[in-house]
C-alpha cells in the first residue's frame, strides 16, 4: 500500500463518518496532503473526480506516481475506471472554469441535507456544486424563512434550493448563462418546489443592478461572484478586487430594512475595501463557512454585511 493509499483510506474513514452526520454524500477526501501526490480527490456518491495540478516545473515523479493514485482510489472506494473522472487544474482567468472541456454528459445526483443536486462529472472543470460552500448554503437555508431572497451569479441554483427549502417566500436567481439557469431550474424542480416560489432571470448582473427598479428590494442577498470574468456576453470585464465596492454598494441599496448581504468570493489574495468596512456593519464569517473536508482557510472568503 502506497503512502497515498494509506492517507486516502485514513481521510475517507474520518470524513465518511462526518458526512453521514451532516449529512451529505459529496465531499473532498484528499487535497495534496503529500507533495509527491499533488492531486485533489472529490467523492460524489460513489463516483470520484480527481484534479491534477499543473506546476511551473514539471516533475517526472508526478507522472510516475499518478498510476498509484488511480490504483489507490479504486482500492479504497471500490470503484472502476468508469467511475473516475480526471481533470487538470491550472490557473484560471475569466470564466474558463465554467467552460466545457468535454461532451460526455456524465450526470449524477448527490445529496446535501434533505436536498438533491445534479452534478456533471465530465463536461466542466467544476461539477456544478461548490463543495467548499456547503456551510454557506446551510446558513442561507437557516436564514431564509419568510424572506425575499436574491441569488446573484446563481450558477446551478444550489443556494436557491436551500433558500426555498428554508422557507423563503420568494427566490430570484440571476445568471448570464442560459445553460446554468436551466440546470438551476432542474435542481429546483427536482426538489419539488412550485414554480410560483422562484424566478430565474438571464442577465448580466452588473447591467441588472444598474437597471433594476430601486423599489425591487430583498431581505437577503447572496453574492458570490467569480474572481474574474471576460465573457463575450458582457459589455465589460469584471474583476472582483477592483469592482467589489461598486457591487456591494449596489446590493446594499437593494436590501429591505434589517436585511443582510452574504458576500463571498474565491480570490485567495482578496482584500475587502476599507470603504466597505467604514460604511457598513461587517462580520467576517470565512472560517465559520469552511467545512472540515477543506483545510485551506483561503479556499474562500465570506462576510455578512448589514446597514449601520
Amino acid at each position: 500500500m502506497t503512502p497515498f493509499t494509506n492517507r486516502l483510506a485514513k481521510n475517507f474513514k474520518h470524513l465518511k463518518a462526518w458526512a453521514s452526520r451532516f449529512p451529505c454524500d459529496a465531499f473532498r477526501v484528499y487535497d495534496r496532503d503529500i507533495p509527491e501526490y499533488a492531486v485533489s480527490v472529490d467523492f460524489y456518491a460513489g463516483k470520484v473526480v480527481v484534479y491534477r495540478y499543473r506546476k511551473a516545473q514539471f516533475h517526472s515523479r508526478d507522472e510516475q506516481n499518478f498510476p498509484h493514485v488511480i490504483a489507490g482510489i479504486k482500492e479504497i472506494f471500490g470503484v472502476s475506471d468508469a467511475d473516475i473522472f480526471v481533470k487538470e487544474r491550472v490557473r484560471q482567468k475569466g470564466l474558463a472554469q465554467y467552460e466545457k472541456v468535454s461532451e460526455e454528459s456524465h450526470m449524477h445526483v448527490v445529496s446535501e441535507g434533505k436536498y438533491k443536486f445534479l452534478v456533471n462529472l465530465s463536461d466542466y472543470l467544476d461539477t456544478g456544486l461548490f463543495l467548499d460552500h456547503r456551510l454557506s448554503r446551510r446558513w442561507v437555508s437557516e436564514n431564509s424563512v419568510h424572506r425575499r431572497v436574491l441569488n446573484l451569479f446563481c450558477y446551478t441554483g444550489s443556494v436557491s434550493v436551500h433558500a426555498l427549502g428554508g422557507g423563503a417566500r420568494e427566490v430570484v436567481s440571476i445568471d448570464l448563462s442560459s445553460t446554468y439557469l436551466k440546470w438551476a431550474e432542474d435542481n429546483i424542480q427536482m426538489n419539488g418546489f412550485p414554480s410560483s416560489s422562484f424566478k430565474l432571470v438571464r442577465a448580466d448582473i452588473c447591467d441588472w443592478l444598474n437597471s433594476a427598479a430601486l423599489e425591487n428590494k430583498f431581505d437577503l442577498i447572496f453574492l458570490d461572484p467569480p474572481s474574474f470574468s471576460n465573457s463575450k456576453k458582457m459589455k465589460t470585464d469584471f474583476d472582483v478586487q477592483r469592482d467589489h465596492v461598486w457591487l456591494v454598494k449596489q446590493c446594499m441599496s437593494r436590501l429591505l430594512p434589517g436585511g443582510v448581504l452574504f458576500f463571498s468570493n474565491n480570490l485567495r489574495s482578496f482584500t475587502l475595501s476599507d470603504e466597505i468596512s467604514s460604511q457598513f456593519l461587517i462580520e467576517d464569517i470565512s472560517r465559520k463557512t469552511i467545512p472540515p473536508d477543506f483545510r485551506n482557510d483561503l479556499i474562500h472568503h465570506a462576510w455578512l454585511i448589514k446597514a449601520p
